[in-house]
């Protein structure tokens, strides 16, 4: 089964921060603490992928964008291929995969705990966005998915109690997190752009179109 254009477009600059710190780590440009630097990077990645697939329904309503639902798909499923990348560094790379020390670490830091559980909501999410297993599951796919709303609070106050200093960058995506849920429900749920142009038909059409062709 093809996927849409747009689809295949959001995949590839999904990639582009996983490359970067590949890059960044043969020519040991990862900062004088690669570790925390990857786990970073990671991090930041998977929350910014995630608002940003909560941002596609807004879209869709607001101006008829309806290639911004496939692209959402895209989007989550990459949230959690950073956010697992993130928890895997954390494991392998700063604990040696040492259980007793890792077990130490959750048992000890709340910010870890929930970050643990924003990615654990984060796997049925992600496994059930194949279409296979989406047009088997009906309804109750929908059901499930709602749980993204909950993963996405989950993640960014696991961010704010995990930032030492400065805590306005986790305040502003909560605020940016808060406002694309509020467009979930009425009236804001009603807002849409009274006639649809030509261009924003285009750009529907383009990027719902399957391949790249």
């Amino acid at each position: 089964m093809k996927i849409s254009r747009g689809q295949i477009i959001a995949a590839i600059l999904c990639m582009i921060p996983f490359g970067s710190m590949i890059f960044n780590y043969l020519v040991k440009d990862l900062t004088a603490n690669p570790i925390q630097a990857a786990t970073l990077q990671s991090g930041h990645t998977s929350i910014n992928l995630l608002v940003l697939s909560l941002a596609c329904t807004p879209i869709r309503n607001i101006l008829g964008l309806t290639s911004f639902i496939l692209i959402r798909k895209t989007l989550g499923v990459f949230s959690f291929f950073y956010a697992l990348l993130h928890f895997l560094i954390f494991i392998l790379l700063d604990f040696n995969f040492n259980l007793s020390w890792i077990l130490e670490e959750i048992r000890y830091k709340p910010f870890i705990q929930i970050g643990l559980a924003a990615l654990i909501l984060l796997i049925p999410l992600s496994v059930t966005s194949i279409p296979k297993i989406q047009r088997k599951m009906g309804k109750a796919w929908e059901t499930l998915h709602k749980l993204v709303y909950f993963a996405a609070l989950l993640v960014i106050l696991h961010f704010l109690l995990a930032t030492k200093g400065d805590i306005s960058r986790p305040i502003l995506y909560a605020g940016i997190t808060l406002f694309l849920l509020l467009l979930r429900f009425y009236p804001f749920n009603k807002l849409k752009v009274i006639q649809k142009s030509g261009f924003l038909s285009s750009i529907n059409a383009f990027l719902l179109h399957k391949g790249l062709s």
